[in-house]
């Protein structure tokens, strides 16, 4: 019986890792977003209701913390206002070249990509 839960885990684990990878290489661009929303009104309806727009195209304002790279992908981190803790991660599609923006920390950005989920930060992929 044991067996048979770890294949079954397994196997759940493998699927949805399969649609993440779908997800980072979907072109996006011209599909409209669900809905346009500021960083703080995300991490507000994700802390009412963790389902909050999941899995669907938004359209995400918010102040620019920092661009990372890690392993090859590059993460843009936005917040809301001052006080809010949560911060939005937003994985950039391996086809945008952020090298030829000049971006700076406390500006204001608008990313479009697929909602993954919450847990302390909210999730965009394929940005």
């Amino acid at each position: 019986m044991r067996i048979i839960k770890i294949i079954l885990l397994s196997l759940s684990l493998v699927l949805v890792l399969e649609g993440c990878e779908d997800d980072l290489t979907k072109d996006i661009s011209s599909i409209p977003p669900k809905a346009e929303l500021t960083a703080d009104e995300l991490i507000d309806g994700l802390q009412n209701d963790g389902d909050f727009f999941r899995e669907e195209i938004l359209s995400v304002e918010g102040a620019l913390v920092e661009v990372n790279s890690k392993n090859g992908t590059i993460n843009v981190l936005l917040k809301g206002n001052d006080n809010q803790k949560n911060y939005i991660i937003c994985e950039m599609n391996p086809s945008i070249d952020l090298g030829k923006t000049n971006l700076s920390k406390g500006q204001t950005l608008t990313v479009k990509g697929i909602l993954k989920g919450y847990l302390n930060d909210a999730v965009l992929l394929n940005c």
